[in-house]
């Protein structure tokens, strides 16, 4: 499968992490899940003085983050872990026939290029028959949106008894308005072989730098 940009071998022998890879490389199910929120305010104020879409714009700011997370750029490829200079994203979309499409969004630091690009995307992907609608590759987030209602907790379906490449896996809920605060449900899986607890914290983290810097 092609992949978007480009990766560096990290050698496991010696590496940091080698001993949690090893031991969680031999898991089932080696994904393991924080649910929480984040406090958008700020991200939901500029979207509606710039008439950008909210959701497109959380994806956004969820990927600008992640692509300064160095542990959520790392992937498990034919037994390797490999880092990629950048990520993308891929969601789910619900089309016109209510059947949801995975849909590749290519990464724009501008946002508001960004919102423009993807309500193009979106627009063609919901007349689309398929189910995978443009890049599919390692190189990516792995995100859904529920906005129909709120949650404190969110599996994710997987594969048993295959290599698993360990792309993050994000969900989003429907915003919830507390006074004059907006917070978003989120929940983000990662592979244990790749990421800790830590590495979920200096995530959340750089989100909030992101969020706080539509101030």
């Amino acid at each position: 499968m092609q992949n978007r940009y480009n990766k560096e071998i990290i050698p496991i022998e010696g590496w940091e992490r080698e001993e949690s890879f090893r031991f969680f490389s031999t898991f089932t199910q080696p994904f393991f899940n924080v649910h929480t929120e984040v406090d958008i305010t700020p991200l939901y104020r500029y979207c509606k003085q710039h008439g950008l879409s909210i959701s497109l714009a959380y994806m956004h700011a969820t990927t600008q983050a992640a692509r300064a997370t160095e542990n959520f750029l790392l992937r498990i490829e034919n037994g390797q872990v490999v880092k990629f200079s950048g990520l993308d994203l891929s969601t789910t979309i619900l089309k016109d026939d209510k059947q949801i499409a995975f849909t590749h969004f290519p990464f724009i630091e501008n946002l508001a290029d960004f919102c423009a690009n993807g309500a193009t995307i979106i627009a063609e992907v919901k007349k689309s028959k398929k189910l995978f609608n443009g890049h599919q590759g390692i190189d990516l987030l792995h995100m859904t949106t529920l906005p129909w209602f709120t949650f404190r907790g969110m599996e994710h379906a997987f594969s048993i008894g295959q290599e698993d490449p360990g792309v993050p896996k994000i969900g989003y809920g429907k915003l919830e308005m507390r006074g004059d605060q907006v917070y978003l449900p989120i929940s983000i899986g990662l592979h244990h072989a790749l990421a800790d607890g830590y590495h979920m914290h200096l995530f959340m983290e750089e989100l909030t730098k992101v969020i706080q810097s539509c101030l």
